[in-house]
């Protein structure tokens, strides 16, 4: 267990590095760019890995008995908070997806929801039997 604890210490390192150079490199770019749009998609994709690794390691730490693990897992929390509040209108791919995505499973509900009509079996002429 504690072999997968520093491997998910090892990952998250190396995503967290990723993850400042993409940012840094999203800042340089042109608001309105292909390259901004690229780099902010990539950060925003990098940066919820590292809030997923926070907390996959806090509660590695909870399952071993550490006495920091909270620690970890607060600080997911806290990144998390951080980047709901502060890249609301990032220009990325992610920017207006969640709208969309309600949008076609309320219409995908309403489809299923929806009462479908009793097919009719025509009842057998008296005549022709």
């Amino acid at each position: 267990m504690e072999a997968v604890s520093y491997s998910v210490s090892m990952v998250l390192f190396v995503v967290i590095v990723a993850e400042t150079g993409v940012s840094v490199r999203a800042r340089r770019a042109v608001r309105g760019s292909r390259e901004r749009y690229v780099a902010m998609t990539q950060r925003r994709i990098l940066s919820w890995t590292v809030n997923i690794g926070f907390a996959v390691q806090g509660v590695f730490g909870l399952m071993q008995g550490q006495s920091f693990a909270f620690v970890s897992l607060l600080f997911a929390i806290y990144l998390s908070y951080m980047e709901l509040k502060n890249h609301k209108d990032d220009d990325d791919w992610f920017n207006g997806r969640m709208k969309k995505i309600w949008k076609g499973v309320r219409r995908h509900l309403a489809a299923v929801s929806r009462p479908k009509a009793p097919v009719r079996i025509p009842a057998p002429s008296p005549v022709f039997g």
